[in-house]
């Protein structure tokens, strides 16, 4: 779980990073970046929309930011509670 939690701290830094760039321009490659993050992320949510049986709209925001993380995180709280 600490490497998730540090993936998932990383990714956040990097999303920050990224809007940050937005107000102050520090390099035209993390507009790339965010642009990348954003297309992919969103059509990882459409790909992937069957596994999300409640809380669309969360489930997509998780995705936007944290990507298959997010998903895998589901399938695994989906198997732990089949095994219960």
């Amino acid at each position: 779980m600490k490497k998730i939690k540090l993936i998932r701290s990383a990714l956040v830094l990097v999303w920050l990073v990224c809007l940050l760039n937005l107000v102050v321009p520090i390099s035209s490659l993390l507009d790339y970046l965010l642009a990348f993050l954003v297309v992919a992320h969103v059509i990882e949510f459409f790909v992937f929309f069957k596994k999300f049986e409640t809380n669309k709209a969360k489930n997509f925001f998780m995705v936007l930011v944290f990507g298959y993380l997010h998903i895998q995180q589901l399938d695994y709280e989906k198997r732990k509670n089949l095994d219960n």
